[in-house]
């Protein structure tokens, strides 16, 4: 029974080398300059806006929808591979019993993808932000000049 282990632990330990040797020739092979702009959050080309400004949704959207599409890829890819398999037996039968079964899936897939057209969910315009109307105890300046006096601080290296 523990031979039957024996090539699952020398494929985990396989895996687990090679991830190390990647990251320790990486870890030589790099040069590390550290920077202020280095450090800075970069957030997909969007603005810095003001604290509680909306962020726009359009870079999650249209992701989510790459991922069901590659999901749905993944899910067909089995029944193709293993066509010739299903058709061994009643070739005629099996076969277009394989061909509608991959028209629905495809019907289904292009249904969804014509729904997030429609739904302009591939649309990159740019939205405007929307800026949430506060009045607080500290007037708005004082924001702004205590923003300024960190970029100043920032850019000088302190």
């Amino acid at each position: 029974m523990q031979a039957g282990f024996l090539p699952l632990l020398v494929f985990f330990s396989g895996g687990l080398l090679f991830i190390a040797l990647g990251f320790g020739i990486s870890l030589l092979l790099q040069k590390r300059k550290p920077n202020n702009q280095k450090s800075t959050f970069y957030e997909c080309g969007e603005d810095a806006g003001p604290v509680g400004s909306q962020f726009n949704l359009r870079f999650g959207l249209s992701a989510l929808v790459f991922v069901l599409m590659e999901v749905e890829i993944v899910l067909l890819a089995p029944v193709l591979l293993n066509r010739f398999e299903i058709t061994a037996g009643n070739a005629a039968q099996s076969d277009s019993l394989l061909k509608t079964e991959i028209l629905i899936f495809l019907l289904i897939l292009g249904a969804g993808f014509m729904l997030a057209l429609g739904k302009g969910f591939f649309d990159w315009e740019r939205p405007v932000n929307k800026v949430p109307d506060f009045q607080g105890p500290v007037p708005d300046f004082a924001y702004e000049q205590y923003n300024l006096d960190r970029l100043k601080k920032s850019s000088q290296g302190l």
